[in-house]
């Protein structure tokens, strides 16, 4: 009985808030393995907020490891048969066989609706062939599972910016911005997307939309 109660004290300990953060600190004040071993009990214990704070530290590498471990989390999230349809629908589509990729994606939602990722990867896809609506339209239910998704908003950020709406393009790249500062990339895009917006400023309109995301 006494086995039975420390057994349990020890696995709620786990994934307790405090315990959580301690994995925090080891990764930002750690050593390469430290980090690694930090980040991978954070995903087995489900700390994903602590996760996305270290999105944010000055350091390269916690947040290399921190983000491959998030996105570790994601990607399996609906559990291993979902990973790997999701591979799957992900090579069908850098081989340009969209359809098989299609296919492959509509099946996933079907089976596993509240998957994320799903949604971002048919998005992706979507983008692929031009089909910036669709690739918005899934992006948009991406984030709707998990508002954390700076791949979604980057999505609909690029596509925004085909469809010629630049000023939407920076409030969703400036959405992503805020989980994830310090990305290269999505700071180019938003800083091409301010020069074109303060170049070609968009009209004002007297119907302000009341449905943004953020």
């Amino acid at each position: 009985m006494v086995g039975v109660v420390i057994f349990l004290a020890q696995h709620f300990m786990k994934r307790s808030e405090w315990f959580k953060e301690r994995l925090l600190q080891r990764m930002v004040q750690g050593t390469a393995g430290e980090q690694l071993r930090a980040a991978t009990q954070l995903v087995q214990v489900g700390g994903e907020k602590q996760l996305l704070d270290a999105l944010k530290n000055p350091r390269d590498e916690v947040r290399t490891v921190a983000r491959k471990a998030l996105e570790f989390m994601w990607f399996n999230a609906a559990g291993e048969r979902a990973y790997h349809l999701t591979e799957q629908a992900y090579t069908a589509a850098e081989q340009a066989e969209y359809d098989k990729a299609f296919k492959l994606l509509d099946d996933l939602i079907v089976k596993y609706p509240n998957f994320a990722e799903a949604y971002n990867r048919r998005a992706s896809v979507y983008w692929e062939i031009g089909e910036f609506r669709k690739s918005i339209a899934d992006s948009e239910k991406a984030l709707s599972l998990n508002p954390s998704h700076y791949g979604a908003w980057q999505g609909i950020g690029v596509c925004r910016l085909k469809m010629g709406d630049v000023a939407e393009a920076c409030r969703c790249l400036r959405a992503a911005l805020k989980i994830i500062p310090y990305d290269p990339v999505t700071q180019k895009s938003l800083q091409r997307c301010e020069e074109l917006l303060r170049d070609h400023p968009a009209p004002r309109s007297n119907n302000p939309r009341t449905t943004d995301l953020i």
